[in-house]
């Protein structure tokens, strides 16, 4: 039995707040850049062009040149708008749709979506958890349409649950060669101790049943990060007691076959997480001698393992079965940057973007 998981980070496109957290970096980027064009007194026709791409980037510009529509950014939003049309009000039930519609999401490029796929692909789990998923369609598509041709057909079995993150994403879990899905249990009304939501995105507990007949309890999780402004340690200790808690109770009713997945948001040994991984009722499969890692040759994942928030855990009994394990970690390949109106950066390469790893463990079941 193989189990794998990985916060997907969406599958075809993000809520527009991820656009909102890089605004400011992209914009100080940008005047920085125009600032050093400006400082040179002798401005050839290529850093020209650079600095119009630039002003209108900023809002400085007023006018695009698009052929069709223009696709525009304001206050955070993008709007489309046909060229040259005078001016419309937001579209609404009463009016119709003549106007301009706000886009609530972008969509993902391909390379990004690419890297994910070859690297579940690499995998081939029976059961693959995934945190981080926009919805139930996208969902259904990336299963169908591009898992199944990799795979030799389609997880047969899949579920989407939604939490309580205000974007709609949520955790899935799929499960293929006999592997059965049979319960599920939400833990989206757990409250701290101020009275909020425990789980920003739920904390689903899924049964599996295998194909000889056992049953496994899967629970995906995402604890909260910290941020440049806040410290969510206490929050983090609450959800990692709450999750032990749920460890205690299946124990008890003899339920010892247990997964945790998921990012918990801290290295294995902080402080928040003591409580869940102290007394070793759930382990990591890092710390398995079987443990390897594969994956980009330009990045060494051993320099960051430490500083790792994502992880497998095993109840003792399945962490005894394991006869492998490893996190792969996919990359996606950045070309030349270039621009239409600045040819002189063809040669600044972008560095490569490494996504959130894949963590897997074979485990021999009866």
């Amino acid at each position: 039995m193989r189990i794998a998981t990985m916060k997907i980070q969406n599958l075809f496109h993000r809520d527009l707040s991820f656009l909102r957290q890089n605004a400011s970096k992209n914009l100080q980027d940008w005047m920085e850049e125009f600032q050093s064009l400006l400082k040179n007194p002798n401005k050839q026709h290529q850093e020209l062009g650079r600095m119009r791409e630039l002003a209108f980037l900023m809002g400085f510009s007023p006018q695009a040149t698009e052929p069709f529509l223009t696709l525009r950014r304001k206050g955070g939003h993008l709007y489309v708008k046909p060229l040259g049309g005078e001016r419309q009000i937001k579209a609404t039930e009463r009016v119709g749709w003549n106007g301009w519609v706000e886009l609530r999401s972008y969509p993902l490029d391909e390379k990004h979506r690419t890297a994910k796929v070859e690297c579940i692909a690499k995998a081939d789990p029976d059961i693959l958890v995934l945190q981080e998923v926009e919805d139930r369609a996208s969902l259904s598509d990336f299963n169908r349409d591009y898992l199944g041709p990799k795979l030799g057909g389609a997880f047969e079995q899949w579920l989407f649950t939604e939490g309580n993150d205000n974007r709609g994403l949520g955790h899935a879990i799929l499960t293929r060669n006999g592997y059965r899905i049979v319960g599920f249990q939400p833990h989206a009304h757990e409250r701290d101790q101020e009275g909020n939501d425990l789980f920003e995105m739920d904390c689903p507990e899924y049964t599996v049943v295998t194909p000889t007949g056992d049953e496994l309890t899967i629970i995906s999780t995402r604890f909260s990060e910290d941020s440049r402004d806040v410290d969510n340690s206490a929050k983090r200790k609450e959800q990692s007691s709450q999750l032990d808690s749920y460890c205690n109770r299946l124990f008890k009713q003899g339920k010892d076959r247990i997964v945790i997945c998921g990012t918990l948001g801290e290295v294995s040994y902080g402080n928040s997480l003591r409580m869940l991984l102290s007394d070793r009722k759930v382990r990591d499969i890092a710390e398995h001698s079987a443990f390897e890692v594969t994956g980009d040759k330009g990045y060494d994942p051993h320099s960051g393992w430490l500083a790792k928030h994502d992880y497998l855990l095993s109840s003792p009994v399945l962490y005894d079965r394991i006869s492998s394990c490893g996190v792969h970690f996919p990359r996606v390949e950045q070309k030349a940057r270039i621009s239409k109106l600045a040819p002189f950066k063809i040669n600044e390469m972008d560095k490569p973007i490494l996504a959130p790893p894949l963590l897997w463990g074979d485990y021999e079941v009866e």
